[in-house]
């Protein structure tokens, strides 16, 4: 895999550090700041007066246009309780099919026992408050995305220091709320290089407001082109700041050149209906969306996503690139998605054995700031009591994950009124994909798509000649339950992996032969994956049925070169778009891939740092040939 460049600041291991809190008279306190985090006079007041009046919010939302977005970044998360205000009011004054996106960054967020004891006070945003709580992320590094469709609202949550998220935020801000702990008690969010993204990230138009009435902060907000007020504060403060950005702000240095299509029409083609066809058709249509999904076969999961278990767990990154982790956020995303679907979803545990080529996965936990809920090493006692059979060397221990039914995940999630499957139905060239374009033909006939997203694998490459990605044909073993293997309580993996009963019987994986494209069962496929069941986990051995009961599944995945999926548009065609190449990772990478492209689409802040979405861009090959050879490259 080709090396990611990081900021050397960005090397530091990052560990997230909860909220100490200290309760005084009813209130939360910080004893990291030795500050409150809202007004003894009245908390909620004074957010409404401070961030919401003084971006003139109520008016702003009431006359935005149906089908349009607002975004809202804040510093300091804290309690939750600007967003929530801002939920409430979006709820009370939005138009139709318009969404508001809430951005914010927290260095120490509360634990989820703390953030609802604080939610608490305030009962008239109890609604709201059930369903943060409900989605409230473990406080891992890095981004975490919060979607709650039903009230058109999304939230970012960036959990680390305001220093190393904020240069990776990709978005386009309309209102700043600046509600960090108070500048003497925490001078670090204050200062030039973090103000200096009010400007960065917003426009002529972009307002901020904030409690504060610090000389410091206004000179730092007008050198980065605002023109601020001081206006009557809340409560007992005498003043607090409004602005408003004058100039527009400077170029991102690090930011990818993505045009966003910011279509008004919202109906969009999907080519392919796997894990990446079926997240990009699901996304879209809860931003309402009118989507068609086109699928060669007579049905969903006909490739690489159609066996009948995918395991669910992350690898894990080194402790000091966690928080820039594309496949940690998306198990996380994934998991947050079907948790609450126990007909899809069994959260068994998984055992990663660490043992031959998985060695070295173990030296990666120390110093890792991945809560122990979420990944442990177990030594092979402690870790053979858990799987239920004995196991030889020490594990991971994912206590979240396990495995889930693709058949059943596609029915849900295509049980939409928005989503139209059309089942043997080939789009496989240019011409096709020319035929059901955005736009209008020379006679000025309007066609059907205002975009499309090509989910299809290998495909694609009929559409997009020499797209780097390949085939790995791999095929799993199936097979009955026996006596024996009825005690295995967690999905082991150890280079293959092996499933707890289900429908009675076990699933076992799976081959990987790169550049093949056989898909026929293979009885020297059946013979690797029960060797390598042998070789790490031999006291299953014995119990495995005879080769006569096993039955198989062949399929072909797309992998790229550098192991990255391709997420993003397609070249310089503007409305064709890739989410394609996710290999054997499929069910971990492409739906929040899906979440990428609809964020692109629809001009919402990204819900993953700016240098993962270099990292994804179908254009990167092209980019680095071109450094190689020392030419320069278009924007793609």
């Amino acid at each position: 895999m080709a090396a990611v460049r990081y900021p050397e600041a960005a090397k530091r291991l990052m560990v997230i550090i909860p909220a100490d809190l200290e309760w005084r008279d009813g209130l939360p306190w910080s004893r990291q700041f030795e500050d409150i985090y809202f007004s003894v006079d009245n908390g909620l007041a004074e957010k409404r007066h401070v961030f919401l009046e003084g971006n003139c919010l109520p008016q702003r939302f009431a006359s935005m246009s149906p089908g349009r977005h607002f975004t809202i970044a804040e510093t300091g998360f804290g309690t939750g309780l600007n967003f929530l205000a801002a939920w409430q009011l979006w709820e009370q004054t939005r138009v139709d099919d318009a969404w508001l996106h809430f951005v914010s960054v927290e260095m120490h967020p509360l634990k989820a026992s703390d953030l609802q004891q604080a939610l608490a006070l305030w009962p008239e945003l109890a609604a709201q408050a059930s369903q943060l709580l409900e989605q409230y992320p473990y406080l891992t590094p890095g981004w975490h995305r919060l979607l709650f469709p039903a009230a058109r609202v999304s939230l970012t949550l960036l959990l680390g220091e305001a220093s190393l998220m904020l240069p990776d935020l990709n978005a386009d801000v309309d209102a700043w709320f600046l509600d960090g702990f108070s500048p003497d008690r925490n001078p670090e969010l204050w200062q030039l290089d973090i103000l200096g993204h009010t400007a960065r990230l917003g426009r002529p138009g972009t307002t901020a407001a904030t409690y504060t009435c610090a000389g410091a902060v206004k000179r730092a907000l007008e050198s980065q082109g605002f023109r601020v007020e001081r206006v009557k504060g809340f409560g007992r403060k005498r003043e607090m700041i409004i602005a408003e950005q004058q100039l527009a702000g400077p170029c991102s240095a690090n930011s990818l050149d993505r045009p966003r299509l910011h279509t008004a029409g919202k109906r969009l083609l999907v080519v392919g209906a796997g894990i990446a066809g079926i997240s990009s058709a699901r996304a879209f249509a809860r931003r309402g969306w009118q989507v068609t999904l086109a699928e060669k076969e007579d049905g969903p999961g006909a490739g690489a996503s159609g066996n009948p278990a995918a395991i669910i767990y992350p690898k894990i990154a080194p402790p000091h690139l966690s928080a820039w982790h594309f496949q940690q956020q998306g198990y996380l995303w994934l998991r947050q998605q079907v948790k609450h679907l126990p007909d899809i979803w069994r959260e068994t545990g998984l055992l990663l054995l660490l043992a031959g080529n998985q060695l070295r996965e173990g030296d990666k936990l120390p110093g890792h700031p991945w809560h122990p809920e979420l990944v442990q090493r177990l030594d092979a006692k402690d870790a053979s009591a858990l799987a239920g059979v004995t196991l030889t060397s020490d594990c991971l221990h994912f206590p979240q994950a396990g495995f889930l039914h693709p058949d059943a995940l596609y029915r849900a999630w295509l049980d939409d009124p928005r989503i139209d499957c059309r089942w043997q139905t080939r789009i496989d060239d240019l011409q096709a994909v020319e035929n059901h374009w955005l736009g209008t033909t020379s006679a000025g006939e309007t066609l059907a798509f205002d975009a499309v997203i090509l989910a299809n694998a290998l495909d694609a490459r009929n559409v997009i000649p020499n797209l780097p990605v390949y085939p790995v044909r791999g095929q799993i073993s199936l097979f009955p339950g026996t006596p024996g293997l009825s005690g295995l309580k967690k999905v082991l993996c150890y280079g293959g992996y092996v499933t707890p009963a289900f429908d009675g019987g076990h699933c076992m994986g799976a081959s990987f032969v790169p550049h093949e494209t056989d898909t026929d069962i293979r009885e020297e496929d059946h013979l690797h994956n029960r060797h390598l069941l042998k070789t790490f986990v031999p006291a299953l051995a014995p119990a495995l049925p005879p080769a006569a009961a096993w039955q198989g599944r062949a399929s072909l995945r797309a992998q790229s070169q550098d192991y990255q999926p391709l997420v993003g548009r397609a070249g310089n065609r503007p409305g064709l778009y890739l989410n394609i190449g996710h290999g054997s990772k499929g069910f971990c990478f492409a739906p929040l891939a899906a979440e990428i492209l609809a964020a692109e689409l629809n001009g919402e802040p990204f819900p993953v740092p700016d240098r993962v979405l270099k990292s994804l861009h179908p254009g990167r090959f092209a980019r680095r040939e071109a450094r190689r050879q020392g030419t320069a490259l278009a924007p793609s």
